[in-house]
């Protein structure tokens, strides 16, 4: 429609313009944009007193884990992957929350008013999932066994990381933290840098990546 104003964007660190409503495979960087805004994206909204423990350094200590425990690439990548989305919509920053607000209209009258946005953020989260995996050379939807043990772990992760960064909690968590049997890792964790943190998501992607992913431009 002549007038009508685009989809909501956001500019990257390497100079595209990500389409939140309609990504695309090819404006997914996957050598600078995911791993470094992954890598200075913190966890626990930043409430961690021995430094900002990144969402690429998660994901990058669940793969491992994950790979130790199963020895399947195809599991290790999933979970590697499994929040890249948070390097676009992390931040509810202007576009983001117009992403939202349109793809709430897109669903009103399906959902009702109390699940509308958490409906909205799933399906968001859904398309650049797709775009993600499409430029990784890997399968989406994941596999419903695949889909469980990253779950599975993510719970896992958590509760590591809860009890190795977040100390004595003020009130109970959620029934499931509570009873999730934290990851076995190698060593405790100690938030990285973050150069460190995209370093090592893109060694790892490399390693478990059906395909080689080229440099970004």
């Amino acid at each position: 429609m002549i007038g009508a104003a685009p989809n909501p964007w956001i500019q990257t660190a390497s100079g595209r313009a990500f389409d939140l409503l309609d990504p695309r495979p090819e404006a997914v960087d996957l050598t600078i944009d995911v791993p470094e805004a992954l890598a200075r994206l913190p966890r626990f909204t930043g409430h961690i007193r021995s430094g900002p423990y990144s969402v690429a350094q998660h994901c990058v200590l669940g793969a491992d884990a994950l790979y130790a425990q199963t020895t399947r690439r195809d599991v290790a990548l999933a979970f590697l992957l499994h929040d890249a989305h948070e390097a676009y919509l992390g931040d509810v920053a202007t576009p983001i929350a117009a992403a939202l607000a349109q793809t709430c209209d897109q669903l009103r009258p399906s959902f009702a008013p109390g699940l509308i946005v958490r409906a909205a953020q799933r399906l968001l989260k859904q398309r650049i999932d797709t775009a993600i995996y499409a430029a990784v050379g890997a399968p989406y939807p994941l596999p419903d066994e695949t889909a469980r043990l990253v779950a599975i772990m993510d719970l896992r992760m958590l509760a590591a990381e809860r009890a190795q960064l977040l100390g004595r909690a003020p009130e109970p968590w959620a029934a499931a933290v509570e009873a999730a049997q934290p990851a076995q890792l190698k060593g405790a964790i100690k938030p990285w840098p973050w150069p460190k943190a995209a370093d090592a998501w893109r060694a790892r992607l490399a390693l478990y990546a059906p395909k080689p992913i080229e440099r970004a431009a």
